[in-house]
């Protein structure tokens, strides 16, 4: 399995296409921790009733999966594609790659809401694989790590939205 991960991360390491390249990072910070973390302050702050509980249900599925991603990511210490990832001093767990943070997220969130709004649920997740492809396709994960964050995320949505 280690060797089919480098075989297509090695397919995608030439870096000739500019406009896929940029096309990619924008999808790809669809699924920042920032962005989210505004999103989820706004939608503490200023929802009532159900999207409350909407926003309340996304926060706790992001602790959840912190507390299963950071350890995860210490234990395995798998290494990024691309050797030359630079980490945040706020994050230095971001420095090894599985399971994949941004994967997690994007499906979390695609499945919650999902959940919530099914009439959505088809546009989120081509969001979320969308999402999921721009990792591999940038270099920041593996496969792997995107298939793991994916699985983590349906496992941790499912309980979070039995808890709210």
């Amino acid at each position: 399995m280690i060797a089919l991960d480098r075989k297509i991360s090695e397919y995608f390491l030439p870096r000739d296409n500019l406009w896929g390249m940029r096309l990619f990072r924008a999808i790809s910070h669809l699924g920042a921790g920032v962005l989210w973390l505004c999103v989820y302050v706004f939608g503490l702050i200023f929802f009532q009733n159900d999207a409350h509980r909407l926003v309340l249900t996304l926060v706790i599925a992001e602790f959840m999966g912190l507390i299963v991603i950071i350890p995860l990511r210490y234990y395995t210490r798998r290494n990024r594609p691309r050797a030359d990832y630079k980490c945040s001093r706020f994050t230095p767990w971001n420095r090894y790659s599985f399971p994949s943070h941004h994967a997690f997220r994007a499906f979390s969130i695609a499945i919650i809401v999902g959940v919530r709004h099914p009439g959505a649920f088809p546009y989120l997740i081509c969001a979320a694989l969308a999402i999921g492809f721009s990792r591999i396709y940038l270099s920041k994960h593996y496969l792997t790590d995107v298939l793991a964050g994916t699985l983590l995320a349906v496992g941790v949505a499912s309980a979070s939205l039995r808890m709210v």
